[in-house]
C-alpha cells in the first residue's frame, strides 16, 4: 500500500513538472515570436523550437485521417459548430477539433486503464465509456475556457482600437484604412479579428454588415455599440468623427466604472472562490487519511453512476454560486 502511494505521488509530480514545462516552453515560444521582430534572423538553415516540431506532427498526423473522416457526413455537421475557434490565417480545419476530441477520448480511456491497471483492478465497459465521454468532451472544457480568455482580452483591448480608429478618421482615414491600422498595429487576439473585418470589406461588405458580424460573433456589449453606432450612422449620415470620440468616451466611462465595481467586489469573489474549493479540500483530506475511502465508487456500475452524479450536482453547485455571489461586472 506504502509503495502504491508512493507511485502515485511520483506520477502527480511528473505530470505537474511536465505541464508546468510545457507551459514555460509556449510562453517562451510566445515571447521568442514577439522578440524576433526586432532582431536579425538566425544564419541556421532550420531552428525550429519544440513546441514547432510537435505541432508540424501533430498536423502530419491530422493530415493522415482528415480525408476519411471528411467523409462522415455525421461529424462535418458536429464540426461547424467550432467555425468561431478558427482564427485568420490558421491551416486547422472544422473537421479537426472533431478529431482532436476523439484522440483526447482514447488518450483518457488508455491513461484510465494504465490506472487501473497498476492498481491489480479491471474497469467494466461502462467505465470505459463513461471514461470516454469524460475524455472527448475534455477539449471542449479547454476551448470554452481558451475561448472565454481571448474574449476577455479583446474586451480589454475594445477601447483601444476604438481610439485608434478615431486618430486614423482625424487624420482622413477611410474605414477600411482604419481597421487596416488596428488589425497591424494592435496586440492578438483584437488583431486577428479586425483581420476578419478587414477581409468582410475587401469582398465588398458594407462597414456596418461588417462589424454587425464581429459582434455576433465575439458577443460583447462593446462590440455590439459599436456595430449599431455604425450601422445608424450609415443610415442617417453625420460627422464619424464625432461619432467615434462618443463612443470613445463611453467605452472609457464603461471600463472606469467596471474598475470601481471590480474593486469593490473583491471579497464576494473570494468567497466565490473559497466555496467552489472546500470540496476538493474535502476530497483530499478524506484520501489522504483514508487512501481505500473512494474504492467502492471505481469497482461497479453504480459507483461510476454516482460519481456522474456528484460531478452533475457540483457543477449546479458551481452555478448557483456563481449566480447568487458573484457580481459581474
Amino acid at each position: 500500500m506504502n509503495a502504491l502511494i508512493f507511485f502515485r505521488i511520483v506520477l502527480v509530480i511528473i505530470l505537474v513538472v511536465s505541464i508546468d514545462l510545457i507551459i514555460k516552453l509556449n510562453r517562451a515560444f510566445k515571447i521568442d515570436k514577439r522578440v524576433s521582430r526586432y532582431s536579425i534572423d538566425s544564419i541556421t538553415l532550420e531552428d525550429n523550437t519544440i513546441v514547432e516540431l510537435l505541432s508540424k506532427k501533430f498536423n502530419r498526423f491530422l493530415n493522415k485521417f482528415r480525408g476519411k473522416f471528411n467523409k462522415v457526413g455525421l461529424l462535418n455537421n458536429q464540426s461547424l459548430k467550432y467555425n468561431k475557434y478558427v482564427t485568420v490565417g490558421e491551416t486547422k480545419q472544422l473537421i479537426d477539433f472533431i478529431i482532436i476530441k476523439l484522440f483526447v477520448g482514447l488518450c483518457f480511456v488508455s491513461l484510465v486503464i494504465i490506472s487501473f491497471s497498476i492498481q491489480g483492478r479491471l474497469i467494466s465497459f461502462i467505465g470505459l465509456m463513461i471514461s470516454f465521454i469524460i475524455g472527448y468532451y475534455l477539449y471542449d472544457i479547454y476551448l470554452y475556457i481558451n475561448n472565454k480568455r481571448k474574449l476577455k482580452r479583446i474586451k480589454n483591448d475594445m477601447l483601444r482600437a476604438v481610439i485608434v480608429m478615431n486618430n486614423a478618421f482625424k487624420a482622413g482615414k477611410s474605414v477600411l484604412q482604419a481597421v487596416e491600422i488596428v488589425s497591424n498595429d494592435l496586440p492578438k487576439p483584437i488583431s486577428t479579428e479586425f483581420k476578419r473585418i478587414y477581409q468582410d470589406l475587401v469582398f465588398g461588405l458594407s462597414s456596418d454588415v461588417a462589424f454587425n458580424r464581429f459582434a455576433k460573433r465575439i458577443n460583447l456589449d462593446e462590440a455590439k455599440y459599436l456595430s449599431s453606432s455604425l450601422t445608424i450612422l450609415n443610415r442617417t449620415g453625420g460627422n464619424i468623427v464625432a461619432v467615434f470620440n462618443s463612443i470613445e468616451k463611453t467605452l472609457f466611462d464603461k471600463k472606469k466604472l467596471e474598475e470601481d465595481l471590480k474593486n469593490s467586489t473583491q471579497a464576494s469573489n473570494l468567497i466565490v472562490k473559497v466555496l467552489m474549493g472546500i470540496p476538493f479540500v474535502f476530497i483530499i483530506i478524506i484520501y489522504a487519511l483514508s487512501p481505500t475511502y473512494f474504492d467502492p465508487l471505481f469497482e461497479s456500475s453504480l459507483g461510476y453512476l454516482l460519481i456522474f452524479i456528484m460531478i452533475f450536482m457540483f457543477s449546479i453547485y458551481v452555478y448557483l454560486l456563481n449566480k447568487i455571489m458573484k457580481v459581474k461586472v
